[in-house]
């Protein structure tokens, strides 16, 4: 299984997007430290994981789970797209200081079968959607018996006896078995337990033979506490997660990112109303007049009429002038 954090690649949704957990392969004995360093480098950033996998080491997917649900993360099933870039490539994806997030888009019609359901259980929020596959059947165990020979001699050494034994190791030949042992049941029953699903899912499992798969459907999976909602993995994937107040956790601003598609940012209204001022009509603004020494002099109705012609010339010296400088006509 190969993890990688996506960021959503939606138009407008940057510079603030939401971002998640791509879990895509099979669980092999070594995903558990891969899903390990991928949250070593995130940090305290928690990001929902969104699973698409055919099943896989089931000792591993247990631990997987026990992770999940230890670092209290979310997990749906899903496919992630990385339609701009592969991951991996030079320049594709946004760096966040010790890794990269790689855009992409997240989508229904993914699948979450044999050991895949134990990883699932993981989740705080386990989100399955009506168009996915999620199913489980009988476990494969694979035994590799091997016969020890020890053999056992004495040596003599300054006078001293020494027992030297040598062992010898024989490997047999490889077989399977296609139902689960009873001890086995009882840790995938304790498991189960620890995370809060139902025995049924145990008991679908022990039904269906290993050559065979069970889907287990949408109302089955909330009876017996699988998936906690009816919701799709946009719960955690949406744009829209980021344009709330506060926006989901999931979500990281990275300021420097242009908008994809090429779209120019939205302006904050302040931003707005302060262009618009500045786009509006200037004026030529004078001092607040004075009485002219003239019209001192005048007294009575003569001083009246004299001041008053002085501020009316000053008001027709006031019409707006245009942003190149030209004059414009008063209406």
């Amino acid at each position: 299984m190969k993890f990688v954090v996506a960021r959503s690649n939606a138009p407008g949704c940057e510079p603030n997007c939401p971002e998640w957990i791509s879990a895509e392969g099979d669980i092999a004995a070594g995903t558990p430290a891969l899903l390990k360093r991928t949250l070593k480098k995130l940090g305290s950033h928690k990001l929902p994981i969104i699973v698409n996998s055919f099943g896989g080491n089931v000792e591993a997917a247990l631990q997987l789970g026990r992770i999940i649900r230890k670092n209290k993360l979310d997990i749906a099933i899903g496919k992630t797209e990385f339609p701009d870039c592969w991951p991996g490539t030079e320049g594709c994806g946004a760096d966040y200081g010790k890794g990269t997030a790689f855009f992409g888009r997240a989508s229904d019609g993914a699948s979450c079968n044999s050991a895949c359901p134990l990883m699932f259980a993981g989740g705080v929020r386990r989100v399955a959607g009506g168009w996915n596959y999620l199913g489980v059947h009988q476990i494969t165990t694979t035994w590799f018996p091997s016969t020890t020979h020890y053999r056992t001699t004495y040596r003599v050494k300054r006078g001293k006896k020494y027992r030297v034994t040598t062992q010898t190791v024989t490997p047999g030949e490889s077989y399977k078995t296609y139902e689960m042992s009873k001890g086995y049941a009882r840790k995938i029953s304790a498991y189960l337990r620890e995370m809060g699903i139902g025995q049924g899912v145990l008991d679908l499992m022990k039904a269906t033979p290993a050559s065979d798969i069970r889907q287990i459907g949408l109302h089955d999976m909330l009876t017996m506490k699988l998936a906690t909602s009816t919701d799709t993995l946009d719960l955690f994937t949406r744009a829209s997660l980021c344009m709330f107040d506060p926006p989901a956790p999931n979500c990281r601003e990275i300021p420097g990112n242009k908008p994809a598609g090429g779209q120019t940012p939205v302006a904050k209204p302040a931003v707005v109303a302060a262009i618009k001022a500045k786009t509006g009509p200037h004026f030529l603004r004078r001092p607040r007049l004075q009485l002219p020494s003239r019209c001192r002099q005048r007294q009575g109705i003569r001083r009246q009429i004299c001041a008053s012609l002085s501020f009316a010339a000053e008001t027709r010296s006031a019409i707006p002038i245009a942003r190149n400088g030209s004059r414009r006509k008063a209406r």
